[in-house]
């Protein structure tokens, strides 16, 4: 076990898990099944059997892919310290973490760019007792320190301080770790989505493989970790050619992962393949292609427990699938099964952080009580976005197709506004969700300018910073009642540059990472109220870019403590630890109903 070395330079409650004592695996899995058949809460999906018992078992959280937590998150107005902040120094932009409670210990798992590392908490500081180191191939790549990732944090501090955009790409294009390409790096030879499963095996692929890693004894906390065991998925599966015209991306990769209620991993590629693997060998079951020469999808999925537990929710750039995976892992699309498909407007193609038309969003589920309308959510493709609902199991009898859709099996969509003036709205973010409330950000500047270089790196450290960024945050409700959205709010005030955001359900309280349209290249945590828009959480955090969530997902851990990857290693915010301090006058602003 050894401490870990933190970044600490800074610029001016409680989950439910089911216990790790249950030891027998039967008992587990059957009080699991139990626990699945009822649903972990009426706004939580359903407990995956086959996955970790944890609120935050895969990249979006859960199997809803909901952005969500039923715990409390503290709300208030704050300034970092040096005892509130912790930054662990990763090899490269890092994103997944996933956490599980063993042994009576909240264990973090925590893909650092080119490895897996898993962490505790030893007397309020995160201490690594494990690591398991993933092969690099990506050429021209040289492992730098933990120093010197610090090094390169405070250099492009320096170049975003100053405005200076050419000095900071020349910067980033010299450095040995590949930093200009360091989000396309771990798209094609990191992690991007990641699962923890039953007995907290770690799942997880990039490029043209697929990996595990498990741990050497599951109830021991501090248990060091397996090797990877990897297996390479045949060339037949992937489209370079259909990639690199309808994407950012040069070749075809495996994308997105989850894990179905009847036990298979599941993946998808770019290339439009969605792939069933047996979880403990890797093993390719079976294969589904989408028919469209344009089709692509550019997210990961949300599964659930309709369709005899098999449901895998997907959104290509074009349409909306349930596909259903039977008892034997095979896949079916056909509506005998439980599958169906509908379209959407996919739009036109944007600008980073867009990776190509269509959705931006990772579909989220929403309706979990016996009462809810079921649904699941993505926004569109267009120019400026809808919030589409989708019926995820049975239309209504009676039914009719709302004007405006594509498809009957469009439950409502809404153009998201978020104000005079800004007439391109569109996200590469999830849709968080929580009860009938849904949450939305604009990732698009208002005004595009031509940038020095189309990484996404250069985009994300940029916008917001050397440059304006994008403004807009939104919060819609769903009525029961007449199956629609009601816009709650719109707020033309903040921004969000790229990372997912999370509600706290109990607090009732959106969160975000990114700035005040004021304050560009002064970064803040900002918590909204559902229903007002009211900033009642800030967390002011500077131009420090180890504090840039970066294309990652705000997390939070048990205690309420903010967590998240980033460009230069994992970030943890106490708010205990902090000082507290008056609203900044930006927060004063209230939302508009709209």
């Amino acid at each position: 076990m050894k401490p870990i070395t933190t970044m600490n330079t800074l610029r001016p409650k409680n989950a439910v898990h089911l216990s790790r004592s249950v030891t027998d695996r039967r008992t587990l899995l059957a009080l699991a099944l139990a626990l699945a058949a009822q649903g972990a809460s009426a706004d939580s999906p359903a407990l995956n059997p086959y996955l970790a018992q944890s609120y935050n078992n895969q990249s979006h959280l859960n199997d809803g892919a909901t952005n969500s937590v039923d715990f409390a998150v503290q709300r208030g107005h704050y300034a970092l310290t040096p005892q509130s902040a912790e930054v662990i120094p990763n090899e490269s932009f890092s994103g997944p973490l996933v956490m599980d409670k063993v042994g009576g210990k909240d264990v973090y798992w925590w893909w650092s760019g080119f490895g897996l590392r898993k962490l505790v908490d030893e007397q309020g500081k995160l201490v690594e007792v494990a690591h398991t180191q993933a092969p690099v191939t990506l050429p021209n790549y040289q492992t730098v320190t933990p120093q010197q990732r610090r090094e390169q944090a405070l250099a492009v501090q320096k170049f975003l301080d100053a405005g200076d955009e050419k000095g900071l790409l020349t910067y980033l294009k010299a450095q040995p770790n590949r930093l200009i390409s360091m989000a396309e790096d771990q798209v094609a030879a990191g992690a991007l989505y990641t699962l923890l499963g039953r007995d907290d095996t770690f799942y997880s692929g990039s490029g043209r493989r697929f990996f595990r890693i498990a741990q050497k004894d599951p109830q021991d906390p501090k248990s060091t970790m397996t090797q990877m065991h990897t297996v390479i998925f045949p060339e037949s599966l992937f489209d370079n050619e259909k990639v690199a015209r309808g994407t950012r991306f040069k070749g075809d990769m495996i994308f997105g992962m989850g894990m179905s209620y009847n036990g298979y991993v599941v993946a998808n590629t770019l290339g439009g393949k969605v792939i069933t693997l047996n979880r403990d060998t890797l093993e390719i079951i079976d294969t589904f292609s989408v028919a469209g020469d344009q089709e692509l999808f550019l997210n990961s999925f949300a599964t659930g427990p309709e369709a005899n537990n098999g449901a895998v929710y997907v959104a290509s750039n074009s349409n909306m699938y349930r596909l259903v995976v039977d008892k034997d892992g095979k896949i079916h699309s056909d509506e005998a099964s439980g599958a169906w498909k509908a379209p959407y407007d996919r739009g036109v193609m944007m600008g980073a952080p867009k990776i190509a038309d269509g959705t931006g969003s990772t579909p989220a589920l929403m309706g979990f009580g016996a009462n809810d309308d079921k649904l699941v959510v993505i926004t569109d493709g267009a120019k400026k976005m809808r919030l589409v609902a989708f019926w995820r199991d049975q239309i209504p009898q009676g039914w009719k197709q709302r004007p405006g859709t594509l498809s009957p099996r469009i439950a409502d969509q809404h153009v998201v506004d978020m104000g005079e003036g800004i007439e391109t709205v569109q996200s590469e973010q999830g849709v968080a969700t929580s009860g009938n409330y849904a949450f939305v950000v604009n990732n698009i500047p208002n005004k595009q300018v031509t940038p020095l270089d189309h990484s996404l790196a250069f985009a994300n450290l940029t916008n917001g910073a050397t440059r304006p960024g994008p403004r807009g945050a939104a919060a819609f409700q769903w009525q029961q009642d007449s199956h629609s959205w009601q816009q709650k709010w719109s707020r033309d005030d903040v921004s969000s540059v790229s990372v997912v955001p999370l509600i706290s359900g109990p607090s009732h309280m959106a969160i975000i990472d990114g700035y005040f349209a004021n304050k560009w290249n002064d970064r803040y945590t900002i918590g909204m109220d559902l229903d007002t828009g009211k900033s009642v959480l800030t967390i002011r955090k500077g131009s420090d870019p180890s504090y840039n969530g970066f294309y990652a997902v705000v997390k939070v851990d048990t205690k309420g403590r903010i967590m998240h990857g980033n460009a230069f290693g994992l970030a943890r915010l106490d708010t205990d630890k902090m000082e507290k301090v008056e609203a900044p006058d930006a927060a004063l602003n209230t939302a508009a109903n709209r």
